[in-house]
């Protein structure tokens, strides 16, 4: 599913990982390509294993990478599909 994230918006993690649990509130920072590398701020590099974004709650030192299937946007228009989904459950 394809959310059309931008660098800035808020999601929810909907996996634990990199030390943020499942249902986190993260920023969305910077989309990575597979291989591409990126410097983080103490000066490593990181290089990702698969397409993903940087995301990072309160300061910019709390940061993880995730796939985007693994993030839920929190933004009013993009939730349409899913409420949808939930009354067809119903």
């Amino acid at each position: 599913m394809s959310h059309n994230f931008q660098p800035g918006d808020l999601a929810l993690t909907l996996k634990s990982g990199w030390g943020f649990e499942a249902m986190t509130t993260v920023t969305l920072d910077v989309f990575l390509r597979k291989g591409e590398a990126a410097q983080e701020p103490d000066l490593r590099l990181f290089t990702p294993k698969y397409d993903g974004w940087v995301v990072y709650q309160g300061d910019e030192s709390d940061s993880g990478f995730f796939r985007a299937e693994h993030l839920m946007p929190l933004r009013g228009g993009d939730f349409t599909h899913e409420q949808q989904k939930a009354k067809e459950a119903v």
